[in-house]
């Protein structure tokens, strides 16, 4: 994918969830059932950093554990939000994709809901990387992604098919899909990743998968039943 599109792309979608903001933090005020099985994985005291923290919701739940906690997103929008619900947390406007801390930093890493919305291999690529950086060697990776493939996308998984041919794979991958939020004209971006592909970011030589599974309203289910995908990684170097 060119350099190009990838940043039209960033920008359709950062449009999208400007326009949607105040209405999205009002549906993420609640923590969604996959959430408490990571509180085992999670530090007690320990520094946390929250990508594509959106609302700010994470912090709400994860400060039980007393965390030292960062949000990071690149939708001033839904950072407004995030600060007037939890104006004790720590936020901050930057890119996953670039953004540039001090290395070896946390203990954590959660990137909820966000990396299906990272365009590109190379991108996705780069994120894992910053990621990497700033884990502590043995520090944990909580990330999750819808799972794209329901009978409802069929129709947008046949047109993008089409659109990828037309243009050679060079303005997106097959399985790149837009998705409107309600009402709003306005499409976001997402990847729809099968499971190897998503496994496929984690080189064996710098992370070590701890649980790699699927769920459905909190509940672990068949990849074909689920609506997300659920990766605990390791940094071991």
């Amino acid at each position: 994918m060119r350099q190009k599109v990838i940043d039209q792309i960033k920008e359709k979608s950062k449009a999208a969830y400007s326009a949607i903001a105040h209405e999205f933090d009002q549906t993420r005020k609640e923590p969604w059932e996959e959430f408490s099985h990571f509180l085992a994985y999670t530090k007690h005291g320990g520094n946390v950093l929250d990508l594509g923290c959106g609302n700010g919701r994470m912090y709400d739940f994860l400060k039980q554990k007393k965390v030292q906690y960062l949000g990071i997103d690149n939708n001033s929008n839904l950072l407004e939000c995030a600060r007037n619900n939890f104006p004790e947390a720590k936020f901050q406007l930057d890119d996953m994709t670039d953004f540039n801390l001090a290395e070896e930093a946390f203990d954590n890493v959660f990137c909820i809901a966000a990396f299906h919305h990272v365009p590109g291999k190379k991108m996705r690529k780069q994120v894992v990387r910053n990621i990497h950086r700033s884990l502590k060697t043995n520090g944990i990776l909580i990330l999750t992604v819808w799972n794209l493939f329901q009978l409802k996308n069929i129709g947008k998984f046949l047109k993008m098919i089409i659109f990828w041919i037309l243009h050679l794979s060079l303005r997106a991958a097959w399985n790149d899909v837009w998705i409107k939020w309600g009402a709003y004209p306005i499409k976001r971006y997402y990847h729809a990743f099968l499971p190897k592909e998503l496994i496929r970011y984690f080189d064996s030589g710098k992370w070590k998968i701890e649980e790699f599974y699927f769920t459905k309203k909190g509940n672990r289910v068949s990849f074909l039943r689920s609506f997300n995908l659920v990766l605990i990684t390791r940094k071991v170097q």
